[in-house]
């Protein structure tokens, strides 16, 4: 089979839910045929307990970190003896029915299994093609930030007063007619000129309001005037820059850690929804004391 094939049949949903379903498989059958029973006796591959290779490096490179050296003889047993009181316990406690109505044992389950999805959709490499398809899906999420360059001349409102709407139209007709900017206007510690700039960075300066009013005015004319939280501005757009969809190789491994994260999360909701078809789910009424207050917070939460 050429490589290009076997990447095809690599992003193939159904291998994905194939995968799924044999590492499940898997996992049950060995905990099947691991896990104790009350009365089993010892020996009994019901009872039996592995400590293997990789567990006991596992525990002697968590004591290294720990500990800054590998454990000794004594140490080693110890971790070992803790390993398989772990398992005893843990398959006892299995066997009583002690992981049942454990609301922090489910959880902790239900991210192991879908640790196990996202570890399985982690072999899936995303083609330029993918990645690109989501970049234009998602352009919004992408865009790089529209610049602006302009020239403003401050009115400021408090000093002013009423009479500053009034006095900002009175600037503005002055420079459409040809006056000096910096004739006319009120002193300010602000910019009266920036350069071609990112809005983010034009924000910092003039604000929220400012900045996305000045996207909407005309390059090349005298417009306004618009409001900051210092006052009024009139405004010169010499250079206004859209937001544009950055090249694939420029966002790259933010493209691709966005792709994964929605395809871990589209393969699990699928596998999820696989499972579920096998189990019958009944939710019974709540009681009359419940339902009226579950009534009352949703009352609290849509008049807020």
């Amino acid at each position: 089979m050429k490589w290009t094939e076997t990447r095809s049949l690599l992003r193939e949903p159904l291998l994905h839910f194939f995968l799924i379903g044999a590492a499940l498989f898997l996992i049950f059958g060995w905990r099947s045929n691991s896990v104790s029973l009350p009365g089993s006796q010892t020996g009994t591959p019901m009872a039996q307990i592995v400590v293997s290779r990789d567990a006991i490096d596992q525990m002697n490179n968590l004591f290294a970190k720990t500990w800054q050296r590998p454990p000794i003889e004594e140490e080693q047993k110890k971790l070992i003896e803790d390993f398989v009181r772990n398992e005893i316990y843990y398959r006892e406690a299995i066997a009583i029915g002690l992981d049942r109505d454990d609301e922090v044992l489910k959880r902790r389950l239900r991210q192991k299994m879908e640790f196990i999805y996202e570890d399985i959709t982690s072999w899936v490499e995303p083609t330029d093609a993918d990645l690109k398809a989501y970049m234009k899906k998602h352009r919004e999420q992408y865009l790089t930030d529209p610049q602006v360059s302009f020239r403003q001349v401050y009115i400021n409102t408090n000093k002013r007063g009423t009479s500053a709407e009034s006095d900002a139209r009175q600037v503005l007709a002055q420079l459409t007619a040809g006056a000096d900017p910096d004739s006319v206007g009120d002193r300010t510690l602000l910019e009266p000129e920036v350069p071609l700039s990112p809005l983010w960075d034009i924000r910092k300066q003039f604000g929220d309001e400012f900045s996305n009013s000045l996207l909407e005015l005309r390059p090349g004319r005298w417009e306004g005037p618009i409001r900051s939280g210092f006052g009024l501005h009139a405004v010169f757009v010499r250079e206004s820059v859209s937001g544009r969809l950055p090249d694939l190789n420029d966002a790259r491994e933010m493209v691709k850690r966005d792709w994964a994260f929605e395809r871990q999360k589209e393969l699990k909701d699928a596998a999820y929804a696989k499972i579920r078809e096998r189990y019958t789910v009944t939710v019974e009424r709540p009681t009359a004391v419940t339902a009226s207050a579950i009534a009352a917070a949703n009352t609290r939460v849509t008049t807020r």
